[in-house]
């Protein structure tokens, strides 16, 4: 407000002495100081407005931001970063923010962002912390880095936002898109991917592999009798015991309905999958609850040989759903291993 009175007073005493024909040197004494009070006003309004508006940004951001100093010790922290993080201005400011750390991180990891920071002058990625309560989340991480005009690095500025629920969202999708939403085994899709990397091993290994195919026996009477709800119990309850009964190496998959799809990789002999057939049979015919019904049941399953049966995943499923029909008509709670001239029966 100071400036703006002398620059008043300036212009006025310059009009006046151009009314009085003032010789223009001494004109010139007065104008310059004047335009120079101008332009330093300008500049000093326009540093004020843009601190202004950076601290409306920093104050009003959805984004937690936190300043350090070229040490990495907290500056300053807005609101959002306590909204997030749980902890106050006070308690962060000060210290440094390896505080958040989730210990799911190891140092080369710390070590890496930290010299992408160092190289690129940024680092941008996921990161798990934790808030002050305890709970462990993820967020999407920016630390930039602050130079003065010698080319130092002064402070680093970094922007996170509260990515869990997005990830959460991502993983389900991911999952749904391998898995059978019902069971949470996998779907045919990725047991044709794991089959499929089985047999490339196991032709180099010449190791066998039994590909194994399980209906449950009279399913739709359940549906029927007892409705959908206790059928999906019973597909939980089928898929709970076939994991049980697998090695670490296996997998099952939900085929569909109530047919289930199993893998056993690296046999050492072919019975094993005529041994694991008998038990899965027995395991399912033991009464189980459900929703205050009490079933036993009882299962087929169908059995194809690599490479007896067939090299390829295709042809050791078809071949394993064929044998699955023969166990069928030979009366059902049986398992049929696959054969094209003469298929062994085995009760």
């Amino acid at each position: 407000m100071f400036s703006a009175y002398i620059l008043v007073g300036l212009i006025g005493a310059a009009l006046a002495m151009l009314w009085l024909s003032v010789p223009a040197g001494s004109l010139i004494v007065v104008l310059v100081p004047a335009f120079v009070i101008v332009i330093l006003e300008w500049r000093s309004r326009l540093k004020q407005e843009n601190a202004y508006l950076a601290a409306i940004v920093f104050n009003t951001s959805s984004n937690g931001i936190f300043i350090t100093d070229r040490h990495n010790i907290v500056l300053a922290v807005n609101p959002a970063f306590t909204s997030i993080t749980g902890y106050t201005s006070d308690e962060i400011v000060g210290r440094n923010p390896r505080l958040l750390s989730s210990g799911r991180h190891d140092r080369v990891f710390y070590a890496a962002l930290w010299q992408a920071v160092k190289t690129n002058g940024m680092w941008q990625g996921e990161i798990w912390n934790r808030h002050k309560n305890g709970a462990a989340f993820v967020e999407w991480l920016t630390v930039n880095t602050v130079k003065n005009t010698q080319g130092d690095v002064t402070h680093h500025i970094a922007i996170f936002s509260d990515f869990t629920e997005r990830k959460t969202q991502i993983e389900r999708l991911e999952f749904l898109a391998t898995h059978d939403p019902l069971t949470r085994l996998t779907n045919r899709t990725l047991f044709l991917e794991f089959l499929g990397k089985a047999l490339a091993d196991a032709r180099r290994s010449k190791n066998a592999i039994a590909v194994l195919f399980l209906d449950i026996d009279n399913f739709k009477h359940v549906n029927d009798t007892l409705g959908h709800y206790v059928g999906d119990l019973l597909l939980q309850h089928v898929a709970s015991n076939l994991l049980e009964l697998l090695r670490a190496g296996d997998i099952v998959a939900r085929q569909g309905g109530d047919e289930f799809i199993i893998a056993l990789p690296n046999l050492a002999l072919t019975q094993d999958a005529s041994l694991l057939a008998e038990k899965i049979l027995r395991t399912l015919e033991q009464p189980c609850e459900l929703s205050g019904h009490t079933l036993k049941i009882t299962a087929s399953i169908g059995i194809a040989l690599f490479p007896e049966d067939g090299t390829e995943s295709e042809i050791l499923l078809q071949n394993a759903d064929t044998a699955l029909y023969r166990a069928k008509q030979a009366g059902r709670n049986n398992y049929q291993i696959f054969n094209p001239t003469a298929l062994k029966s085995h009760q």
